[in-house]
């Protein structure tokens, strides 16, 4: 087999080496889908009207931006981009009011320049929602987003949360 077999084996250690390139590649540019979980049960057709709490942050990063207000901003956004209904102060006492609390539990990144491009691209951000009936305080379910990526540190803190918002979207269309 001698030099043939040389080869052979030579292609595929370079095949398997793109195809691993590819996909890391191919994870670095596309957010994880998130994690949602429902109590056994639970649906979220419902619920109309939307009340998102403050979002909390639990990472110790040392943001140079207000990064919770940023974050909330942008699941209410998100959901009435998609024609939601989202009760600003959640005066709202009906009976179909999901509360959304976030949590932003995860940071890697250059936390003190949010809107400059990262230099590494080594960015990574996972935000926690859970989904309450305010009414009669029960957990409905947990929504935990992550994402990579190699661009702005704000830009995938804004894709955290419109992938919250985009889970909550899809639970209320299945």
């Amino acid at each position: 087999m001698g030099t043939k077999g040389t080869k052979r084996i030579s292609f595929n250690r370079a095949s398997l080496a793109a195809g691993v390139l590819l996909l890391a590649l191919g994870a670095c540019l596309t957010p994880v889908r998130p994690e949602v979980s429902l109590e056994s049960g639970v649906s979220l057709k419902g619920y109309h009207v939307f009340l998102v709490a403050p979002v909390t942050d639990r990472t110790g990063a040392p943001f140079d931006l207000n990064v919770t207000d940023s974050l909330r901003q942008e699941i209410v956004d998100r959901l009435q981009s998609h024609g939601l209904q989202v009760d600003p102060k959640g005066v709202d006492t009906t009976d179909d009011m999901l509360l959304i609390t976030s949590t932003l539990v995860y940071f890697r990144g250059m936390s003190n320049q949010m809107e400059l491009p990262s230099p590494g691209g080594d960015l990574e951000c996972r935000l926690r929602s859970e989904l309450r009936d305010p009414r009669t305080g029960r957990q409905l379910g947990e929504i935990v987003a992550s994402d990579l990526g190699g661009r702005r540190p704000m830009i995938v803190l804004n894709e955290c949360a419109h992938d919250v918002a985009d889970a909550i979207y899809r639970q209320l269309q299945r």
